[in-house]
C-alpha cells in the first residue's frame, strides 16, 4: 500500500473521529440556520444523485462499489436534512451512525482498491 493511500485512509479515520465526537454539535448548529442548511443539504443530495447516475451510466468495473458508497453518503445527508427540517429525537444518532458507516465503507474501498497501471507499491 503506497503512502498516498495510507494518507487518504488516515484522513478518513480522522474525519470519522470528528463525526463521532462532534456530530451532534454540528447537527445542532445546522438547526440554528434551518433554511440555509436545508438549501445546502438539498444541493448536496441533488449533486450526489447526479454523480451516482453518471457513475452508473459509465459502467466502470467498480461502478457498484462507487454507487454504494455514494448512496451511503446520501443516506447520511438525507438524515441530516430530516434533522434540520423536522427534528426528531432519534434522527441525530441515526445520522451520525449513517455517516460512520459511509466513512467505514469508504475506508474499506480505499484500502482494497486495485492498483492502477503505473502505480508504485
Amino acid at each position: 500500500m503506497n503512502l498516498s493511500r495510507l494518507a487518504e485512509i488516515a484522513a478518513l479515520v480522522f474525519i470519522a473521529f470528528l463525526v463521532a465526537t462532534g456530530g451532534r454539535i454540528l447537527l445542532h448548529a445546522l438547526g440554528n440556520f434551518r433554511l440555509a442548511a436545508a438549501l445546502v443539504l438539498i444541493i448536496v443530495l441533488v449533486a450526489a444523485f447526479v454523480s451516482a447516475q453518471r457513475t452508473y451510466r459509465a459502467a466502470r468495473a467498480d461502478a457498484r462499489v462507487a454507487i454504494t458508497r455514494s448512496v451511503a453518503y446520501m443516506v447520511a445527508a438525507a438524515l441530516a436534512l430530516a434533522e434540520v427540517v423536522v427534528p426528531a429525537k432519534w434522527i441525530p444518532g441515526s445520522c451520525i451512525a449513517a455517516m460512520e458507516v459511509a466513512l467505514a465503507f469508504d475506508i474499506v474501498t480505499v484500502a482494497t482498491r486495485k492498483r492502477v497501471l503505473g502505480e508504485q507499491e
